[in-house]
């Protein structure tokens, strides 16, 4: 009986050890993710940004020739 306990009480103690391994391991790539998608929408901000001045500056020549 003692060694039965002793066995499922390994037995939990893995199980939970396994679950917060992959909890952690979710929560890595959930991070990643997240990091990934800031960069990528700072990058396409930055890009419009750049173009709209490239616009501004374009127009603001037009009016200077006219």
């Amino acid at each position: 009986m003692e060694n039965m306990l002793k066995t499922l009480i390994i037995i939990t103690l893995c199980y939970y050890l396994l679950k917060g391994l992959i909890y952690l391991m979710l929560w890595q790539t959930t991070v990643k993710l997240e990091e990934r998608a800031r960069a990528e929408k700072n990058k396409k901000k930055a890009e419009k940004e750049m173009e709209e001045e490239l616009w501004r500056r374009d127009n603001f020549d037009e009016e200077d020739d006219n």
